[in-house]
C-alpha cells in the first residue's frame, strides 16, 4: 500500500475503515443478494461505503500493512479499484460476496486494531459525524 491522499495518519485510515465497515453493515440489515440493485439507494450507499473503505486501505503504509497481515488491504483496495474504475461492469453477484464473506473478517481484524488506537491529537469530538 501507500501514503498517501489527505494528510491522515495510518492510525485515521484504520479508523476510515472501521467507519466504512459500520456504514455498510447497518445498511446490510434485513438485506440478501436478491435486493442487490443497480440503481437502488441502499445499494449505493453500500458501494460508496466499499470505496471509501478501500481508498482508506489503499493509503495505508507499507509499514502498518506489514505490521497487520490479518487486514486484507491490498484485497479491499483492489475492490475499490474496480468500482470505480469499471463502475460500468459492477457484478453485484462479487459485491454481495464480498459483503457476506469478507466484510465480517475484515471487521473481526479491524476491532481490536481500532479498539486500541489513540485518539488523534487534535481530532474534533464529533469527527465521526464527517466520516
Amino acid at each position: 500500500m501507500r501514503s498517501g491522499g489527505a494528510d491522515y495518519r495510518d492510525e485515521d485510515r484504520l479508523e476510515h475503515m472501521m467507519c466504512a465497515v459500520k456504514r455498510i453493515r447497518a445498511k446490510m440489515v434485513g438485506l440478501d443478494r436478491s435486493m442487490l440493485a443497480e440503481g437502488d439507494d441502499r445499494t449505493e450507499l453500500i458501494i460508496y461505503n466499499m470505496q471509501v473503505l478501500g481508498e482508506a486501505a489503499n493509503n495505508v503504509s507499507d509499514e502498518m500493512c506489514a505490521k497487520h497481515p490479518e487486514v486484507d488491504f491490498k484485497g479491499w483496495a483492489g475492490m475499490r479499484h474496480r468500482l470505480v474504475h469499471d463502475y460500468a461492469n459492477i457484478d453485484l453477484n462479487i459485491v454481495w460476496n464480498a459483503l457476506a464473506d469478507d466484510l465480517p473478517k475484515l471487521e473481526m481484524a479491524l476491532k481490536p486494531i481500532v479498539d486500541a488506537l489513540p485518539q488523534s491529537p487534535g481530532a474534533p469530538e464529533n469527527l465521526n459525524d464527517f466520516l
